[in-house]
């Protein structure tokens, strides 16, 4: 998802901030990826989200193999790489550009940072 990096004390620093959100959406899975049930697309909740990537829970169990589509009713699809996964919950990580990203979403997240420094 960010890029993360770690100061020297060991506590990892993300590239861009994050903000929480409870948002509903879907992701469709492509390139041959199969929930149990043979279904193409996972109901959940988007957790957070930032310029570069969204953080996504769902209740389905399923296993992508490349890219999927996160759609979000209030702002349409974002193209994402899953970049890692722990049960339930996935890493997602945006195929457009920060600035992309951050024209679509800021007026819902007025806290959002394209500034990769902000903290």
């Amino acid at each position: 998802m960010d890029h993360i990096e770690e100061d020297p004390s060991g506590i990892e620093k993300r590239r861009y901030k994050r903000k929480t959100v409870m948002w509903s959406g879907k992701l469709s899975l492509l390139w041959g990826a199969r929930l149990t049930n043979e279904d193409h697309t996972v109901a959940g909740v988007v957790r957070d989200m930032s310029v570069s990537g969204a953080k996504f829970q769902t209740k389905d169990v399923f296993s992508a193999t490349a890219g999927v589509v996160l759609e979000v009713p209030r702002f349409g699809n974002f193209n994402c790489k899953m970049i890692w996964q722990d049960g339930y919950v996935v890493g997602l990580n945006f195929d457009d550009s920060p600035e992309e990203i951050f024209k679509t979403i800021t007026e819902a997240l007025p806290g959002i940072a394209i500034d990769p420094n902000p903290i």
